[in-house]
């Protein structure tokens, strides 16, 4: 089932159209009116002479109308089925109507002037006349009241089906039960789920390869776990992580290990549409709230916002320190050890993305800067665990089309007009064009994001700050044998890479993965050969309860 299309493609499933009665040829009446069948000289009149009955030329006989399925009468060329039809007298117009004798003929009374026909009693003029008005009514008052049924069952529908008022006006900015309160999951993931992935690559010896965070049907948070053994596990009540969560919130995790310590940060958006940190780790192995939520960061009330966090891994010369205060309410002015952290975007208004970043050692959130002109309903991308001082942002703008961004940190290095130090920079050659509006973003290996047409497209980016440029040729879609498998219109979706090598470092076999929703209550996996092939997939096994 697709649930993309907005409510006005979305009928009542109970209507069903109305099928007139079926009608069998002998039960239609052949005429509009019509009178009991007379003797064949009823009619009879002589001929009309010169200055008689100016409106008629030839004497007529009115007969009762003959059955249109009789094959052995012909009907005359000008008859129609179910038409008045005059057939023409077959007695010789010149055998007088009254009697003679060899005797003197005794006058008779001139024969009554020629009626013109009627039909339900009124002459043939005025009945066409009042039929041609009965028809103009019937067609006002149908139209009429086709218009108002029509506006008042569709009032009716959008207040029925509990759709968000800004999903009346522009439905491509809503998935699911924002869309329609019938499409509310009743098993398996959430409409519009939120999914986020957390790459474990030191769990080796734990057998686990990734986790999967999405919301449940029910609304809770939730994870499964993937291992090597291409199995999943979780998903249930006991792999609760949150349960204040937004309907359709998006979700994102960062994962990583320091000092032998495994750390584990979510972020989300409540119920009241603040925003959520909470975090776990290895050694308490409990959920709790991080310094995040402290702030109470008041996100955009609407059905799909942007929220992304990302691992800052390889800062070398990154200013940012300067922006944390010390314990004298002094600016920072000794960097960091440890230049690690994350950045996290998400929607302040319908136009502003709030960034704000954290560093390891550091109890704190700091904001960083807004990024005005963007369409906030989108996600963003992010790069920056790679190696050297630039990283990278991707964000859709007004019209649509994905930007990536750069900024290099190196202080130590001479600012110039194409290549400044510490600011912000839009590679305009590196623009991907018509995205879907709400669409989510996601780069391990490659970059994706869903199209216009709702189909999922991967891009091979080559970042190198100014010169960043997309590989058109490694350019694909995702899909299957029989061609694209697009997903729900903006659905959120999560993707990574990973292999799995033997005690030789050798790679045994290596995938791309990516998730998203193609029928409201699942999540589905594709897979495919990092290096190329076809795209295999299989919906998630999400519990039930």
């Amino acid at each position: 089932m697709d649930y993309n299309d907005s409510p006005k493609k979305y009928a009542d499933p109970s209507w069903t159209p109305h099928t007139p009665p079926q009608r069998h040829p002998e039960q239609y009446d052949m005429s509009v009116c019509t009178s009991p069948p007379r003797s064949d000289n009823y009619y009879l009149t002589p001929p009309i002479t010169s200055g008689q009955h100016p409106d008629y030329t030839a004497p007529e006989l009115a007969q009762p109308y003959p059955d249109p399925y009789d094959k052995s009468r012909p009907l005359s060329p000008a008859s129609g089925v179910g038409s008045s039809t005059i057939y023409s007298n077959p007695l010789s117009p010149s055998i007088p109507p009254y009697a003679q004798t060899e005797k003197e003929a005794v006058p008779q009374p001139p024969p009554p002037p020629l009626e013109e026909p009627r039909r339900c009693g009124l002459r043939r003029r005025w009945f066409n006349i009042v039929l041609l008005i009965f028809i103009i009514v019937v067609l006002v008052l149908g139209l009429s009241l086709g218009l108002g049924l029509g506006l008042g069952l569709k009032k009716d529908k959008s207040s029925a089906s509990g759709a968000h008022p800004s999903c009346i006006s522009d439905p491509d900015l809503c998935i699911g039960g924002y869309l329609d309160e019938n499409f509310y999951s009743k098993k398996g993931a959430f409409n519009g789920s939120g999914i986020a992935l957390a790459g474990e690559s030191w769990n080796r010896n734990q057998r686990k390869i990734f986790t999967l965070y999405f919301q449940h049907w029910t609304g809770d948070i939730r994870y499964m776990q993937y291992g090597p053994d291409q199995k999943w596990i979780g998903g249930e009540r006991g792999q609760t992580v949150a349960t204040d969560a937004k309907n359709a919130t998006p979700i994102s995790t960062v994962a990583y290990v320091l000092n032998g310590t495994q750390y584990f940060h979510l972020f989300y958006i409540s119920k009241n549409n603040t925003l959520r940190q909470i975090t776990n780790t290895n050694v308490t192995n409990i959920w709790q709230q991080g310094s995040l939520s402290s702030l109470n960061l008041s996100v955009y009330d609407s059905p799909s916002v942007g929220l992304q966090a990302c691992w800052k891994g390889n800062f070398y010369g990154d200013s940012d320190y300067s922006k944390f205060p010390t314990f004298s309410g002094e600016q920072n002015q000794i960097p960091f050890e440890d230049r690690i952290g994350m950045n996290i975007w998400y929607a302040k208004d319908d136009s502003t993305f709030q960034q704000y970043a954290w560093y390891n050692g550091q109890e704190d959130w700091v904001a960083i800067q807004e990024w005005r002109g963007m369409n906030t309903h989108a996600g963003v991308g992010c790069y920056s665990w790679g190696v050297g001082t630039v990283t990278y942002a991707m964000m859709v703008n007004k019209d649509n089309d994905t930007e990536i961004w750069w900024k290099d940190t190196n202080i130590t290095l001479t600012s110039e007009d194409k290549h400044p130090i510490n600011s912000w920079v839009n590679s305009t050659n590196a623009a991907i064009g018509d995205v879907y509006p709400a669409s989510s973003m996601g780069f391990t290996t490659f970059f994706y994001a869903q199209m216009a047409d709702k189909t999922i497209k991967g891009f091979n980016i080559t970042y190198d700050a100014e010169n960043t440029t997309i590989e058109t040729q490694d350019t694909f879609t995702i899909g299957g044998p029989a061609g694209a498998l697009p997903g729900l219109g903006g659905t959120h979706l999560t993707v990574t890479a990973y292999a799995e090598k033997d005690g030789n470092d050798e790679t045994i076999w290596d995938s791309l993965y990516v998730f998203y929703q193609r029928a409201g209550d699942d999540i589905t996996a594709f897979t495919r050969p990092i290096q190329g092939g076809e795209w295999a997939n299989g919906e998630i096994p999400i519990p039930l309860d």
